[in-house]
């Protein structure tokens, strides 16, 4: 009964999220909105509002006596992020014919959608003081996984002869934000922030989740996935990425047996389809991008199903106690 109802939760507001995702969707499809509009709007997600609902809820919440691992949670990302890699290189070396799209098909298994889908997902599953604790650990995990994909999903994605690993890309807004809001917790500079710094940067913040879902649907009716579909490649990539890491990390957290949230959170992180800012960097690259487009818009529409079947299992077997 414990798996059936922990299902229907999830299933339930997966569903909510798909019906705000679906707005984006449409107005994307209709014209409303045109894929450059989106494109800026995904940029002022990603530059500015998820950076101020960030900061706005470290500098609130976070204290170090609290969190005294919160180094961890980056270690996490990049955890997640190679056995995502090695997974796919794995089948690649046994399979030598999906190696033509090689960069796209281990960026594929690699990196998650980390935020868009979490955050919102997190606001609409968990009660309010769960979600709060839980909207921290996904900004501690997104510093690894922000850090790792504009550095070394760049260079697998679209490499370069003699390219070589760029620090720079690693900080970009979203971790300046959350170094900057630790280093806020850390000095105390918290307390001397003045209200009218403050109360503006939480203001924008707030719109970060409802924008987040919005963005996630204006993307994947932008994505351009005419001309058939590459079923191997998109069959296996999404094998191993809504199917075999999700179990790979569903039996890490119950032999491990981490606190409830974090366990909530690094199989939920396992269990996310494929990253829509993959598009983004091929295309920023002049790359086809082909083979991630056709996996980023069918893993979104598979997760609906396969989220709500793995947190269900987790559920039952480890308890839900939030």
């Amino acid at each position: 009964m414990m798996f059936i109802d922990a299902f229907k939760t999830t299933f339930g507001s997966i569903l909510e999220l798909v019906l705000l995702g679906a707005v984006g969707f449409f107005i994307v499809r209709r014209n409303i909105i045109r894929d450059e509009g989106v494109r800026v709007l995904s940029d002022l997600v990603i530059g500015l509002f998820l950076p101020c609902f960030m900061f706005s809820q470290i500098v609130e919440r976070f204290s170090f006596s609290i969190y005294p691992d919160w180094w961890i949670f980056p270690l996490y990302s990049i955890f997640i992020t190679l056995v995502g890699y090695a997974c796919g290189a794995l089948v690649l070396a046994v399979d030598k014919t999906l190696a033509k799209n090689a960069g796209e098909f281990l960026g594929i298994t690699s990196f998650q959608n980390s935020g868009y889908l979490p955050l919102p997902l997190v606001a609409a599953l968990l009660p309010a003081a769960a979600a709060q604790e839980m909207f921290i650990l996904i900004f501690l995990f997104l510093i690894g996984f922000n850090m790792t994909i504009f550095s070394f999903g760049v260079m697998i994605l679209a490499p370069k002869k003699g390219q070589r690993f760029d620090y720079r890309h690693m900080f970009n807004a979203p971790v300046i934000a959350t170094l900057l809001a630790l280093a806020f917790v850390f000095f105390n500079i918290k307390t001397i922030l003045p209200q009218f710094v403050a109360r503006p940067v939480d203001i924008l913040g707030r719109c970060a989740i409802p924008l987040s879902i919005l963005v996630v649907g204006g993307n994947l009716a932008s994505l351009k996935t005419q001309g058939g579909t590459d079923i191997k490649p998109v069959s296996f990539s999404l094998s191993i990425k809504l199917v075999i890491i999700p179990l790979l990390f569903l039996g890490f957290v119950i032999l491990a047996k981490p606190k409830p949230l974090v366990g909530l959170l690094i199989l939920l992180q396992a269990a996310m389809p494929p990253a829509a800012l993959l598009s983004v960097i091929t295309k920023n690259h002049n790359q086809a991008g082909r083979l991630i487009n056709q996996a980023v818009f069918y893993g979104h529409i598979l997760s609906i199903l396969t989220i709500p079947l793995f947190l269900a299992i987790y559920w039952a077997l480890a308890g839900k106690s939030f």
